[in-house]
């Protein structure tokens, strides 16, 4: 890996020492609002690709905010985007920097705890990393230059006075006052929530960032507080995959593959009590005793 990533042990000592306690999940079908704040740290080859190639980010502080949904008890979907002002190593200039990701988050456990409990989770997803930089040259002194597709730029090494006056004692080669670049990145992290009352949380985070465009992994560290923001009725929830929704379910743990009647009850093709796919002698008569496995008693 790059540089600088030597905190990281001790972040995800933290992390695996919380999940030792009791666990609980948000609850299914709610929308969770949170703002996050932490540190990242960069790959030295980050700015692979851009005018910036061969200098190296600083590792930063920054922050963001995410908007996640509870598809189950277990698992989760979360839209983030995370932001940086960067500077460069040995170079007077400052980039931002976006970070924005699609993840899946799966909640060990599920909910089986009340309010004031830990869950810990494992993340995964995607996303897209751009980097900005946006300078206005200063017009009495600007220069300008062609780039390797000879269209003609300002040179943002002139833009001060001493420079244009003196460009050999400038070490900084020519580069645009405006570019961006844009980096698909992949992540995997773990990290636990801790419920603070019915909707609010916190949570620690650590996750590593894998660059597919240039390479480079990345780690970003960092807490956050949330609020379950709207708490949607089960009405689309089906927790057996029956085709009939919880919320009119009579039976809401039929094994799956059973065919089930509208009321979510497997089927008794001969009304005799006992459901047809246990039901070793599904045509006995109406009215017959049968046994618990459906056949007539002896």
């Amino acid at each position: 890996m790059g540089k600088r990533l030597s905190s990281l042990p001790t972040f995800c000592g933290f992390v695996f020492f919380l999940f030792m306690n009791n666990v609980s999940a948000d609850f299914v079908g709610t929308l969770n609002l949170y703002a996050n704040g932490g540190k990242y740290w960069f790959n030295s080859d980050r700015l692979n690709g851009t005018p910036f190639q061969g200098l190296a980010l600083q590792d930063t502080t920054g922050g963001g905010g995410g908007l996640g949904f509870n598809m189950t008890n277990y698992w989760a979907m979360e839209g983030v985007v995370d932001y940086f002002i960067v500077g460069v190593d040995d170079f007077p200039e400052k980039l931002e920097i976006y970070n924005y990701h699609l993840d899946l988050l799966y909640q060990f456990g599920g909910q089986f705890c009340g309010d004031f409990c830990w869950q810990p989770y494992v993340a995964f997803g995607v996303g897209e990393m751009r980097i900005n930089y946006n300078k206005a040259p200063k017009k009495r002194y600007r220069r300008y230059y062609k780039d390797e597709d000879g269209i003609e730029r300002y040179d943002c090494k002139y833009r001060y006075k001493h420079d244009y006056k003196y460009p050999d004692w400038h070490p900084y080669r020519k580069y645009p006052c405006n570019w961006h670049d844009r980096q698909t990145m992949v992540n995997l992290g773990l990290g636990i929530k801790y419920s603070l009352g019915p909707r609010w949380q916190a949570r620690a985070d650590v996750r590593l960032f894998q660059g597919v465009d240039h390479g480079g992994l990345d780690g970003f560290a960092s807490v956050a507080i949330g609020y379950q923001w709207i708490e949607y009725p089960d009405f689309w929830y089906d927790e057996d995959a029956d085709g009939i929704i919880d919320a009119t379910d009579q039976c809401p743990q039929t094994p799956v593959g059973v065919d089930v009647g509208p009321d979510g009850c497997p089927m008794d093709i001969d009304f005799d009590g006992v459901p047809a796919y246990i039901d070793q002698c599904p045509n006995t008569p109406i009215g017959i005793a049968v046994d618990e496995y459906g056949c007539i008693r002896r």
